[in-house]
């Protein structure tokens, strides 16, 4: 699963962290300068990527994302103590 984030592109990046801060496809296009469509090609490579099916597939992607910024973020604490 890893290395499913580590593929991650700067472009992909920008999406997910406007994803986390609650922007919808027409505000993300909008701050990133693309269109819409360009957004949910982005996203939909995403779900296939991390196997995301059915259901919200947005807020599923959101919370796999933020789970793994959490666990990042305890683990560098834990190295920096």
């Amino acid at each position: 699963m890893e290395d499913r984030f580590e593929q991650i592109g700067p472009r992909e990046q920008q999406i997910i962290d406007l994803l986390l801060q609650g922007c919808e496809n027409s505000e993300i296009a909008r701050d990133l300068n693309i269109a819409v469509r360009t957004v949910k090609a982005h996203f939909n490579h995403l779900f296939l990527r991390f196997g995301i099916r059915g259901g919200i597939k947005r807020v599923k992607l959101a919370t796999l994302f933020y789970r793994r910024q959490l666990s990042w973020e305890r683990q560098q604490s834990t190295v920096s103590q």
